[in-house]
């Protein structure tokens, strides 16, 4: 690949190594708070390439993450949480775990974020802050994968579909835990091509999720559920997941267009999780 190779002559003496067979890639060396032109731009195809870029062993202060976050796209806050934003970084979304207590932290269900708006954000960026380490890790999805081991008949089927993504589900999960802020208005559901394609490399892949994706356009829920769980169950495969084993100071950079996460609910009520999350605006998918 062409662009990979300039990427990684502009990235110098770095380490970047594959996280797991399906996607993630791990780059070691790069304190992505000082980053030149060629560096950022080496980077974007790396996001396009592994979908799930780690940058171990940083130390950010708000002002670099959302800096760093803005070299992909203007940082935009969640369109509805507002239940944990950090003081005077009205950008940075907490997630946080403690003293028995969740603060937006309960994602353990497989979503790709914000897929309810008419521009879904093209990726996020996690800082980890506190963790148990083992404990608490992230998982990813490759929806680019999920689609290549599709047979070309069901590609074909799935090219000529859109679906319909709305918050509803979200806002009755949000609504119904007493640490959150409840959220009053869902926005009316939009349209998005079940197969999506990424501009710059042509690359395509599915673009449904869970907690947002309600059916296929023109279907019923009932019609379009077994269709949605197999792709879902196809996609969540063990062979298709990166699973990210949280360090304190760990930077996680996630494509929202073509991959899917699940935090792991696997600790106790004593554990401190604490992640600050940007997000990078989107485009309307095509």
């Amino acid at each position: 690949m062409g662009s990979s190779h300039h990427s990684h002559q502009a990235l110098g003496a770095l380490s970047i190594s594959p996280a797991s067979g399906a996607l993630g890639a791990v780059i070691e060396g790069l304190d992505i708070s000082k980053l030149n032109s060629a560096q950022v731009a080496a980077i974007r195809p790396l996001l396009d390439e592994y979908s799930v870029l780690v940058f171990p062993d940083q130390k950010l202060t708000p002002e670099e993450q959302i800096a760093f976050t803005a070299h992909f796209g203007p940082v935009e806050q969640h369109p509805l949480y507002r239940s944990a934003i950090l003081d005077g970084y009205p950008e940075i979304l907490v997630l946080e775990h403690k003293n028995h207590e969740w603060v937006n932290g309960r994602n353990d269900v497989w979503h790709s974020d914000v897929t309810f708006s008419e521009e879904p954000p093209l990726g996020s960026v996690l800082y980890c802050r506190a963790i148990t380490e083992g404990l608490g890790d992230t998982l990813f999805c490759s929806m680019r994968r999920a689609y290549d081991a599709l047979s070309p008949g069901m590609q074909q089927m799935l090219r000529q579909l859109s679906a319909e993504h709305s918050s509803a589900r979200m806002v009755v999960r949000n609504n119904s835990e007493s640490y959150n802020v409840p959220i009053d208005e869902v926005p009316p559901p939009v349209n998005h091509p079940v197969v999506r394609t990424n501009r710059a490399t042509g690359k395509q892949n599915l673009f449904v999720n869970p907690i947002y994706t309600i059916r296929f356009a023109g279907m019923t829920e009932k019609e379009s559920d077994p269709l949605l769980n197999y792709l879902y169950e196809q996609a969540t495969r063990p062979d298709n997941i990166y699973r990210h084993r949280w360090k304190v100071n760990d930077v996680v950079m996630f494509d929202n267009r073509c991959a899917m996460h699940y935090v792991v609910l696997d600790y106790g009520p004593e554990m401190h999780r604490l992640m600050h999350r940007t997000t990078a605006a989107g485009e309307r998918p095509v």
